[in-house]
Parts: structure tokens; sequence; C-alpha cells
């Protein structure tokens, strides 16, 4: 456990922010295929459009373009899925070699509160490994385990991430309110916000 003095390294904190941006920036590009980027969305601004403007366009066709207006943003959803691959292969090697910190949930000698967070992390990087398999398995369509739907497991990895990041934000919420405030501190910097 650290003491409330101690900081971070620069590369565990890199990798902490790292894999934090892009895992907002594949959630942005989850809501924006939801929400306002959706193929329905989409379609229907241009089937809109099309009747505006007396163009001759069936439905089938609106739903072509409505697709290829979204391929960039989709593209990007990939690139992102790339380089979080390689960051969490980074995260797991350091941490082999102990350059960087793996909460164990089922070592012995933790208080009730760090197993508590060794799991919810242990249960987040099962989840992030699932959704990146996952993901490669839809980007390259490969044919394994033809009965398991595996667009289905990759898209219910919004949920996870979702549930994760509201127990983190409350978790470090309540590290401050508590005696190993600071934490924010130490993430930014590297020190102890009692350090300077």
């Amino acid at each position: 456990m650290r003491t409330r003095g101690e900081g971070y390294s620069l590369g565990f904190r890199l990798l902490h922010w790292g894999i934090a941006f892009v895992m907002l920036g594949l959630l942005v590009t989850i809501l924006l295929r939801m929400t306002w980027l959706s193929r329905d969305s989409v379609s229907e601004i241009i089937n809109n459009y099309n009747l505006s403007q007396k163009i001759d366009m069936s439905p089938e066709q609106a739903v072509v373009l409505a697709k290829r207006v979204r391929q960039p943003m989709w593209d990007w959803h990939i690139y992102l899925g790339y380089v979080l691959c390689g960051l969490i292969f980074i995260r797991f090697i350091a941490a082999m070699f102990g350059k960087i910190p793996f909460l164990n949930p089922f070592k012995g000698n933790i208080t009730m509160n760090e197993r508590f967070r060794a799991f919810v992390y242990f249960v987040f990087y099962i989840s992030v490994i699932i959704s990146l398999i996952t993901g490669i398995i839809l980007k390259f369509d490969v044919e394994i385990l033809p009965m398991v739907d595996f667009k289905m497991i990759h898209k219910a990895s919004i949920y996870y991430f979702i549930a994760f990041l509201v127990i983190h934000f409350l978790g470090v919420f309540l590290a401050e309110l508590s005696s190993e405030n600071g934490i924010i501190s130490r993430m930014i910097n590297g020190k102890s916000k009692y350090d300077l």
C-alpha cells in the first residue's frame, strides 16, 4: 500500500492517462454510433434532404451513403482499439517485470478495501482483454466458435466501461476524503500535494 507522500512513476502515469484517453475516445465513437451518427439518424437526414431537394434516392441507397458518412468515425474506433492493444500489452509486460504495480485480488495479507480495488481492476482488465479480442475477431472476420455472438459480446463492453468509470471516479473521490488523499496530485504530477 502506498503511503500518503509516495508518488507514481512517470511511466505509470503515462500508461494510466494513455489508457484513459484512448478508452474515452473509444467511448465517444461508441456513443456517436449509438446516437447522432447512428445509421438510422444519418440515413433519415439524407432522406429528408433528398426529399427537400427533390433528389431521387431509394432508402437503401440512403443507408449505403449513411454508412460511408459514418465510416471515418468508425475507422477512428478501430485505430484507437489498436492503440489500446499496445498500451494494455505494455501495461502487463511492465507489471510482469515489476516496473508498474499490479494489484492482486488473490494475495493474502491485504485489507478488504485493497482486495475490493484489486478485484475491480482485475475484472476491468479481463473485460478490456475480452473487448480487444472480440474487436479483432470482428475486424478480421475470424471464423471461430460459430455459436458465440462475438458482436454482442463486443457491444456489451460499453456497459462494463461505464460501470468501471463510475466506480473509479467514486473510488478516487472517496480516497480524497480519506487518509489516502492526494491521489489526484500524485497521478497528475507524480508527487503528493504534501511533498510540495
